[in-house]
């Protein structure tokens, strides 16, 4: 029914590839322009796309939600490959020794820290967990949803420690709410994802993001980037709406994206890094050749990971569990 939603997670995970080639010896000036513009809103897209589609399975059940096998199911859908790739990971880089040594504190802290690095990534499986837990205690209330944006809000403007990833949290919670609200609204036809409506919001977001280059810190800071990604994310759901109307090569392309976006997200900095490995040993550094190297690090970072999720975890029930059974 709403497939525009997986259409807007291919065009996301396409957006994350594409924001993490970077290379240490060279990155052209539309590239950075490029990536800071992703870097806006392209994970609040995500969470916003996670709130929605809650919202979704709840009115489905009818607004009930068993607390423990809820749970359970997010649980070995988020933190069981969490630990995996974060494992995965770890063993490549004791065989390959690159960056932050692997010791007995990288392992401890794969625990409850972001360890940076190829695995910098990872911190949205945890985050995203923990934020699934807060909502459904939330929803287990009368009025739940309401209260969970009166938390929500007023955390997003604070500042919490790094340990169990709560600065991702705090700020990623918001955007679930929203996304959650956004799939009430557009359910009542309050909103309606038109392509009036994304012009409305690239219109506002336009003179918010110029004031985001400003450098501000502080409140208006994080003002300024709520409203980037919230805008921004709400724009790309009405093009996804719009696009979906019409059958094309390329919009059965992204929707199958899409559809594998979990898994595509798991797997694919081993494309992104064997490409960035590939350019840097090249060393011819030039804006075309990098947007070439850029294009082929998008090609084989879905490429190889549906080929991988495909013929290697798919076919083997104990990889795919591991994997979170994408």
């Amino acid at each position: 029914m709403y497939s525009y939603v997986s259409l807007a997670k291919g065009f996301g995970i396409l957006l994350v590839i594409a924001g993490h080639f970077t290379t240490v010896k060279y990155a052209p000036g539309f590239y950075n322009a490029f990536r800071d513009w992703i870097y806006a809103f392209h994970m609040p897209l995500f969470m916003s796309l996670s709130g929605f589609l809650f919202a979704y399975s709840l009115k489905r059940s009818s607004g009930q939600l068993p607390f423990w096998s809820f749970v359970r199911k997010k649980f070995t859908r988020l933190m069981v490959p969490y630990f995996f790739v974060s494992a995965v990971i770890a063993l490549i880089k004791w065989y390959f020794p690159k960056g932050r040594i692997v010791n007995y504190g990288y392992l401890t802290d794969l625990l409850y820290m972001n360890v940076g690095g190829v695995a910098v990534f990872l911190w949205f499986l945890y985050a995203l967990f923990l934020i699934f837990l807060i909502a459904a205690v939330f929803v287990q209330f009368k009025r739940g949803h309401m209260a969970m944006g009166l938390v929500a809000l007023p955390l997003f403007f604070m500042t919490l420690p790094d340990a169990f990833f709560l600065s991702y949290v705090k700020v990623y919670l918001l955007y679930f709410w929203l996304g959650m609200s956004l799939f009430m609204a557009a359910d009542k036809k309050v909103l309606h994802l038109s392509l009036k409506e994304m012009w409305v919001a690239l219109l506002l977001f336009i003179p918010v993001y110029a004031c985001r280059t400003m450098g501000h810190d502080g409140f208006l800071r994080n003002l300024e980037n709520l409203l980037c990604g919230t805008l921004c994310s709400y724009a790309v759901i009405c093009f996804c709406n719009y696009l979906n109307r019409y059958t094309s090569v390329i919009q059965k392309s992204i929707l199958h994206v899409g559809k594998q976006s979990a898994a595509i997200y798991l797997m694919h900095m081993a494309g992104v890094s064997l490409v960035c490995v590939w350019y840097e040993k090249l060393a011819v550094f030039t804006p075309l050749t990098y947007l070439v190297a850029l294009i082929v690090a998008v090609i084989m970072g879905v490429g190889l990971s549906l080929l991988a999720n495909k013929y290697l975890v798919s076919s083997n029930k104990y990889v795919n569990w591991l994997m979170g059974g994408n």
